[in-house]
């Protein structure tokens, strides 16, 4: 919930720092910023919520910690990318690849009520995780890949 609040919060911020600035909003990289923004927030967690995140793999998984930790550096990676304007179409492809990767992550442990995030609330977690996952992936599709295509 936390990032999706980070997403629209960001959103809203910079359609309005556009708005007083420029006297034009450019949703698209209004967009861009407010996802990258949240890749950001969520990656910096990565490093300090690194136990919490690592319970969200299953035990068989090796190397929990490295995959919490490059996770975290893609994400902030991402973040970059999706602000320069010759890598936003291409970081935004691999953002949704990511998120598609990363979902697996979230069933388990909204299946096994892991206590991170809203996953303690068990399988009808899934209930909000499933649309927040599907918006966030058209949210990038919109601001930075299609967008991008079209002009």
């Amino acid at each position: 919930m936390v990032i999706l609040i980070v997403l629209l919060a960001t959103f809203a911020a910079a359609i309005l720092v556009r708005l007083i600035t420029q006297r034009q909003i450019n949703f698209y990289l209004c967009g861009r910023i407010a996802f990258a923004a949240m890749l950001f927030f969520a990656g910096v967690s990565h490093f300090f919520l690194d136990d919490g995140m690592v319970k969200m793999l299953p035990e068989f998984v090796p190397l929990r910690y490295l995959i919490i930790y490059v996770t975290g550096v893609m994400e902030l990676v991402f973040a970059v990318g999706l602000l320069i304007k010759n890598y936003s179409r291409l970081t935004g492809i691999l953002v949704i690849l990511f998120l598609i990767c990363v979902f697996p992550s979230n069933v388990y442990a909204a299946l096994n009520s892991v206590e991170f995030g809203g996953n303690v609330n068990g399988p009808i977690y899934l209930l909000f995780r499933v649309p927040l996952q599907i918006f966030l992936i058209v949210w990038v599709w919109i601001s930075a890949v299609h967008q991008q295509s079209s002009s």
